[in-house]
């Protein structure tokens, strides 16, 4: 029973010693950033306090002005100065050299050589256990 009662009021010291922090950090915080106005239990975060009213007037309309594009003639030539210089040069190399084709190898069915033995003591000197 004694330890009860002594182990009640060292948890009692902490929750009271953390509820003094936590005040001391809010007491920090409303002088750091007195801008905010405080939440109230009444209002949800995000969500404002006045509920939306529409206006009777509806918002001005802005005029738009007619433009007249001339759409240029598109060629081919227009269409290599728009792109850079070294996509041009990195084009012109493809194509001279090709598409590089690789060749494919020849596969042949020769058999393996397997040493179970020898796999056996390669296995256990890369897994030896370090003491």
């Amino acid at each position: 029973m004694e330890n009860l009662l002594v182990v009640l009021i060292f948890v009692g010291s902490i929750v009271y010693k953390i509820y003094s922090n936590y005040k001391e950090e809010m007491e920090k915080s409303a002088k750091r950033g007195p801008q905010r106005p405080p939440i109230t239990k009444s209002q949800a975060p995000g969500i404002p306090g006045k509920p939306y009213q529409q206006s009777s007037v509806p918002p001005p309309i802005p005029s738009t002005t007619a433009r007249t594009v001339q759409q240029e003639f598109v060629t081919k030539g227009n269409i290599i100065q728009d792109i850079p210089e070294e996509v041009q040069r990195v084009k012109e190399s493809r194509k001279k050299h090709g598409k590089g084709e690789v060749e494919p190898t020849k596969e042949t069915n020769e058999p393996i050589a397997f040493d179970l033995r020898q796999a056996v003591i390669q296995a256990a000197i890369l897994e030896r256990p370090y003491r």
